[in-house]
């Protein structure tokens, strides 16, 4: 007398499932189907025959875009960077904990490295992590866990300036070829003073859009801002797709937020000129 035994192949407690990041995102790809195998076996347990009922199908292989030797110096690169941030090697000492860094093909969009610091082991996960390790990951000023090039958002600062630059160029408010002065404190609204008379106790003096891009100027672009008005300067900020998810292939992005009128109409404040002097180089965080 015998008995068949049939055992089938799911997901086991030995099965590696894709939890975060692209092998999540990607999981049904990178699985494939499991198989069977039928197992005869007698009354006294002896196996009397082993046969497949089922074939199993390897998955598929997912080709990133990422390059590893541009991966391996954005890491290396963050990382001495806030270094040196921490010790003063940019002048005053910062005490920097954390940060992102994302490099992409411009011409495709295509992600050659990305990178948020701190990082963390994710083989310690496959076991079972230690609770001095949870915690490690987890605290307030870590939390390592977080992807900060996707789950976060921060406030651009001066790298907004090539927007109102391009949007001035485009609305005919400027031209390459006009200089407008930096006397280092803009003469109009709260007289806000350009980061370089902050430091040298001067401005920068007369500049093309270029050279105000080059030195980062920011009472160069108080007069664009002053020119254009803040809903271009909006028009063209949602051009450039700020403000909204990029759709990237991971779970858990959020969205930036567009400071602008349109933003302070919808929760009921007034947007003042002031604001735009502050929008136009990036450092509102509403």
């Amino acid at each position: 007398m015998q008995m068949n035994i049939k055992i089938a192949y799911g997901y086991t407690l030995n099965d590696y499932i894709g939890k975060t990041g692209i092998e999540y995102v990607c999981e049904k790809y990178l699985k494939g189907t499991d198989g069977k195998k039928q197992t005869d076996m007698s009354v006294d347990g002896t196996i009397t025959g082993e046969y497949v009922t089922e074939v199993a199908t390897q998955g598929n292989d997912v080709i990133l875009t990422i390059d590893a030797k541009v991966q391996q110096a954005t890491e290396e690169s963050l990382k001495n960077t806030i270094e040196k941030i921490k010790t003063g090697g940019f002048g005053e000492k910062r005490e920097v904990n954390a940060g992102c860094a994302v490099v992409l093909n411009v011409k495709t969009g295509e992600v050659i490295s990305m990178y948020s610091y701190p990082d963390f082991e994710p083989q310690l996960f496959v076991q079972g992590i230690s609770t001095e390790k949870w915690n490690e990951y987890t605290e307030e000023n870590t939390k390592a866990l977080l992807n900060r090039t996707t789950q976060t958002a921060y406030a651009p600062g001066s790298i907004f300036k090539m927007v109102p630059a391009i949007a001035g160029l485009e609305t005919n408010k400027i031209t390459i070829e006009e200089n407008i002065n930096c006397a280092g404190i803009y003469p109009k609204g709260y007289h806000p003073k350009c980061w370089y008379y902050s430091t040298y106790g001067r401005g920068h003096g007369d500049l093309t859009v270029s050279q105000a891009i080059q030195k980062s100027c920011n009472c160069y672009f108080y007069e664009v801002g002053t020119r254009i008005g803040i809903e271009t300067i909006e028009e063209y900020a949602t051009y450039f797709g700020l403000g909204q998810k990029t759709n990237i292939e991971l779970v858990g992005e959020i969205s930036g937020t567009l400071a602008g009128k349109k933003l302070y109409d919808k929760i009921g404040e007034t947007w003042y000129y002031g604001n735009t002097l502050s929008a136009v180089i990036r450092t509102s965080r509403k």
